[in-house]
């Protein structure tokens, strides 16, 4: 046996020759260029011997065949030149590419993640064993990074499974498990689980070898691929529309390789290669790419740290094991989406409700949301009976509080709350740790009068639960720092990202996202047509407008959540009163069929679509205010959102720039291909933003510059450089 740090090289009697992955320190196996090089050495060693029968690629890593190519390593050459990308594809392609020219069958023997540059690796192999474990994802996510395969898979993928799948493969960037791969075309062989692939590969290497057929697979792989043109130009139209209406034209990759797979398709192999490296190349470096690799680093810090925490705890620690039973107040559709969070994650919930009617309600939602199948659209009746086991109703105080974690999602008033909370804490246990779910009321307001304000925080889902992965884990003035790393923990075994904020008004993504919504109606009262306003925001990038935003989150949430930071900034907050007007008119939003829109009709399982409403404009006429400047929309909508997170910063509510930057894409859909709200402003550079500013010193305080924007622009630096939350660790600035 020959070894290296992360692989090691055996060759069996019988002339079987496995390489197996086992990255050093690592729970994964990345192909960085040292990898690259030791399965280089592995080739060449083989190379000089005779007698070998086959090759195959295993991984000593549970549930990790090959998680790509490594990502830091790339970024340190987001910096080179065409020329130099290219060089790093071709030679990606021509090592790789020796797996399907050698002497020997080759068999990528795969058990769990297979995506990016293992995927390539794999494609590469004459065949493909996979593990039916359910960790067993096929795939290339390349286009979620602002790329596409670069080392051959664009090329050797279409001539495997057919043009059209390797398109939506591709172009799609989402995985398939072992079943789907199978039927693709992408494994010849499934087993059951890890224990078996090397028999697997035995028997398939014994048997290729004696049949022939791998090598007329690999000439017809060759080969260009025939297909009718009349057929090929009805993909290309009908993926192209689909492409774009998917990213509105904001994300290059996926369309750029729709177009080089369709030409490439003409070509044979070694000049489809060469196609993929030549237009690889503009890409790899490019603003986009560079946006969504800072999301990428953003998201994989969040798994390694708790976001914005003092501390994280081992995960030997009693707070890691903690969260066995989980009790909801309020059976609402918030309470409803925790607790099926949990359900799902089978974790036992007993919820509560003042009515009983809501109650009973709210338990049927929970099971028939935690067994909905998406691939049925339908309840799995088994799932639901073995998943109504998990949730129960409370009906005392008492036994709500023999839960581990309290969450309190009843109606948004102090009071109330404060009644809740005083009457439930003499029965909570001496580690039971209480939550709000509020959305407004400062934390450390509702911790006045509890015995162990320690053991209480702020645990802010989104709406809807199911869809969106964020929570921010809110700490209050009194608040333990174990409290808080036990929460960030609770947050991720339900599959949810948090992100530790202090408390303060509207917390942190709430406080950023109103004055982006107030600004977007000062402007409809000032007479900017709303169409012009919905326009400027999705052209930048955002999921939906934000006057659809008022009608889906209801203006009179809206109205509510404006107030609180009224109250709390009146030197910079300038109430848009056209809201107000729609919420005395009766005009809710979506939730009531009228808003700044009208919603006439809506379709079972689609959001009701808006229709232009004249009693609205005749209120929003009524509210006329005068222009005062004549500033770019997007200005006006973004600038007041990138201010008052510098405030957020500057005040303390979030600790690091990356902290805004990872809450706001996941709890607003901040558009990734901007890289997040502060390094989009990098982008443009803080002195330029001072520019920007000035025709809008008008407008007063909400747009003056703020301390931290001016220290940057001083400094000549970037937002992403303050970074002060990772104790002194370099971190990768894009």
């Amino acid at each position: 046996m020959s070894g290296s740090s992360h692989t090691s090289l055996a060759v069996h009697d019988d002339g079987l020759a496995v390489i197996t992955l086992d990255r050093q320190g690592s729970s994964a196996n990345l192909l960085s260029s040292g990898v690259l090089d030791e399965i280089e050495g592995h080739l060449n060693a083989l190379d000089k011997r005779s007698g070998v029968s086959g090759l195959v690629f295993v991984s000593a890593k549970s549930g990790i065949f090959i998680a790509g190519a490594d990502l830091t390593e790339f970024a340190a050459g987001l910096d080179q030149s065409d020329e130099e990308v290219q060089r790093v594809s071709q030679r990606g392609q021509q090592l790789l590419g020796r797996l399907a020219t050698c002497g020997y069958v080759t068999v990528a023997a795969i058990d769990g993640i297979c995506v990016g540059g293992g995927a390539e690796l794999a494609v590469w192999c004459d065949r493909r064993i996979l593990t039916t474990s359910s960790k067993t994802q096929f795939g290339f996510p390349e286009v979620k990074l602002g790329l596409f395969p670069g080392w051959g898979g664009t090329a050797r993928t279409p001539r495997m499974i057919g043009l059209s799948n390797a398109v939506e493969l591709v172009t799609g960037g989402e995985s398939v498990g072992a079943h789907e791969a199978a039927k693709l075309g992408l494994a010849e062989d499934l087993v059951s689980d890890a224990e078996g692939l090397i028999d697997a590969a035995r028997r398939m290497v014994a048997a290729e070898s004696d049949s022939g057929d791998y090598l007329a697979d690999r000439k017809a792989w060759s080969d260009p691929i025939t297909i009718d043109p009349t057929e090929l130009g009805f993909l290309g139209a009908t993926a192209s529309a689909y492409i774009q209406g998917q990213t509105g034209g904001h994300y290059p990759a996926p369309l750029a390789a729709l177009e080089l797979m369709l030409e490439a398709s003409q070509v044979d192999l070694e000049a489809a290669c060469e196609m993929e490296s030549q237009r690889f190349a503009p890409l790899f470096g490019s603003p986009v790419n560079r946006s969504l690799l800072n999301v990428f680093f953003l998201q994989d810090r969040a798994k390694k740290t708790d976001v914005g925490s003092r501390q994280s705890p081992d995960e030997s620690s009693e707070h890691w094991q903690h969260a066995r039973r989980v009790s909801v107040i309020g059976a609402g559709i918030m309470g409803q989406g925790i607790a099926a969070a949990n359900v799902k994650r089978g974790i036992a919930v007993s919820m509560s409700d003042m009515r009983e009617e809501s109650l009973l309600a709210g338990i049927s939602g929970v099971v028939r949301e935690a067994s909905y199948n998406k691939q049925t659209k339908s309840v799995d009746a088994e799932l639901a009976i073995e998943r109504s086991a998990l949730v129960d109703a409370a009906l005392s105080d008492a036994e709500l509080g023999w839960a581990d974690i309290v969450i309190e999602a009843v109606v948004e008033n102090l009071e109330v709350k404060h009644q809740l909370f005083e009457r439930l804490e003499r029965h909570l246990g001496e580690r039971t740790i209480l939550c709000s779910n509020t959305s407004t009321i400062p934390i450390s307001q509702l911790a006045e009068g509890l015995a162990h304000p320690d053991r209480f925080c702020g645990l802010h889902f989104f709406n809807p639960v199911r869809k969106m992965p964020l929570v921010e884990v809110i700490r209050g003035k009194r608040t333990s720092e174990a409290t808080i790393a036990a929460m960030a923990y609770y947050a991720r075994r339900l599959g949810k990202t948090p992100v530790i904020v202090n408390d303060g008004p509207g917390f942190l993504v709430n406080r950023l996202l109103l004055p982006y919504m107030n600004e977007a109606a000062l402007l409809v009262s000032e007479g900017v047509p709303i169409k012009d306003v919905e326009r400027a925001a999705k052209d930048f990038g955002m999921p939906m407008g934000p006057i659809t935003l008022y009608d889906v989150v209801g203006l009179d949430t809206c109205l509510h959540a404006g107030g609180v930071m009224l109250e709390a900034f009146p030197d910079r907050v300038v109430p848009a009163t056209i809201v107000e007007r729609l919420v005395e008119a009766g005009r809710l939003g979506q939730k009531n069929g009228r808003g700044f829109f009208d919603y006439p009709s809506a379709k079972p399982g689609k959001p009701p679509k808006g229709v232009p409403s004249d009693e609205a404009a005749k209120l929003i006429d009524e509210d006329r205010r005068r222009a005062e400047v004549d500033a770019p929309i997007v200005d006006r909508l973004m600038l007041p959102m990138l201010l008052e997170a510098t405030r957020a910063v500057e005040d303390g509510v979030a600790a690091d720039v990356r902290d805004v930057d990872l809450a706001l894409i996941l709890g607003i859909g901040f558009p990734p291909h901007k890289g997040g709200l502060f390094h989009w402003a990098d982008t443009i550079g803080a002195a330029a933003i001072l520019e920007r500013l000035k025709p809008l010193e008008p407008l007063g305080e909400r747009f003056r510059p703020t301390a931290l924007l001016t220290q940057v622009a001083a400094d000549g630096g970037k937002f992403y450089d303050l970074s002060h939350s990772t104790g002194g660790e370099k971190e990768t600035i894009l």
